[in-house]
């Protein structure tokens, strides 16, 4: 091996450990708000362990391949689900479109409230129009206010088409592997959205 190669190798080792070592970190950071979000549903906004299932790995459908996506918390009152939230390490706006597709994908008709959450905040998205409408822990609804919402609030199932293009969207996050840092910048676009879609 030449000088020349002999550098190089050492750079793209040292290039490798530092992107190893930012994926450790982003996976620790998400860990972290798992650990906040299952405190704050459990002894701060009144849900059971009933209500609540962590890690819930679900099945997504296109065309005739068959696909895993999953939720970090899937939250229900009166046996019905109502919530859907995903952790990240930051960079909590590249996620907002991920949560939303969730929730549209993992049930017909979908839930209606997405939430997405770092160690530090979160943000509360209404799942038919794909906005926030509330930032921080407290946010996020209680048991009590999720039972309203989910009571009162109706919403339509998807048609095939804005189906299919939700499960698209979720699976294109999903083939991200590594963390974001805090921080940092992620996400995908697909593509220009329609005009009718722009709001969602």
């Amino acid at each position: 091996m030449t000088a020349v190669e002999d550098q190089n190798s050492h750079r793209e080792a040292k290039i490798r450990d530092i992107l190893e070592q930012e994926v450790r970190d982003g996976e620790d950071l998400a860990n972290d708000a798992r650990r906040m979000i299952g405190y704050l549903l459990r002894d701060k906004k009144g849900y059971g362990p009933e209500d609540v299932r962590k890690g819930q790995a679900f099945e997504v459908t296109l065309g005739r391949e068959t696909f895993w996506s999953s939720a970090d918390f899937i939250v229900s009152v009166n046996g019905r689900m109502g919530m859907i939230i995903k952790c990240a390490a930051g960079s909590l706006d590249s996620r907002e479109r991920q949560a939303v597709a969730a929730a549209r994908v993992i049930a017909s008709p979908p839930l209606p409230i997405a939430v997405v959450a770092d160690p530090v905040t979160a943000e509360v998205l209404d799942v038919a129009s794909g906005k926030v409408i509330g930032e921080g822990f407290g946010a996020i609804p209680t048991r009590e206010q999720l039972a309203v919402i989910v009571k009162e609030k109706v919403t339509q199932p998807l048609d095939a088409k804005r189906l299919e293009k939700e499960i698209r969207i979720l699976l294109a996050f999903d083939a991200i592997k590594c963390c974001v840092p805090q921080g940092g910048s992620g996400g995908v676009q697909i593509g220009p959205e329609p005009a009718e879609d722009k709001k969602s």
